[in-house]
């Protein structure tokens, strides 16, 4: 099983919410797995898309999660240049930006990793801050890059999800 959501949790929330999350996804999927990489960060890991499982979860969020990132594609940084161009190639848009996150990985930089997306994009789609049509997430985790494209704030979890 690949993981197909990333979740982050509060500050002090991570034992309370892997139960919580395991009890939204076990209704579609009761071999749901979640891999805590890291303090407050999750991998899950799930037989159902990554929207179905987004769906499971953001239709009755729990309290203690902070942002969940669907994943879209999983890379590795030797071939994220052009897995982020297929990927951002493959959905019909025009304005986009990339936010970089980096979770634990020395050997990347995330400034450079934007702008060098960025870049391969010109000509295709136009990077724009502040109304963009979608966001791609490059979320860093230990050697491996999780890509996103996900709307501007759709990755936030609130009240105001529902």
């Amino acid at each position: 099983m690949e993981p197909k959501l990333i979740i982050t949790t509060l500050p002090g929330k991570d034992k309370k919410c892997k139960a919580e999350i395991l009890d939204r996804l076990l209704i579609k999927d009761e071999n749901v797995q979640i891999d805590e990489i890291k303090q407050n960060v999750f991998l899950i890991y799930s037989k159902l898309s990554p929207l179905e499982a987004y769906g499971l979860i953001i239709s009755a969020p729990p309290s203690c999660i902070g942002r969940i990132f669907t994943i879209d594609k999983i890379s590795d940084l030797s071939n994220i240049f052009e897995d982020a161009e297929k990927l951002l190639s493959s959905k019909k848009f025009k304005k986009f930006y990339v936010e970089c996150i980096n979770r634990g990985n020395k050997q990347a930089d995330c400034r450079s990793i934007e702008i060098g997306i960025g870049l391969r994009m010109k000509g295709k789609l136009q990077v724009d801050y502040k109304n963009p049509d979608y966001i791609l997430f490059v979320n860093l985790i230990g050697n491996k890059v999780y890509l996103s494209i996900m709307r501007k704030g759709q990755e936030k979890v609130s009240v105001n999800s529902l």
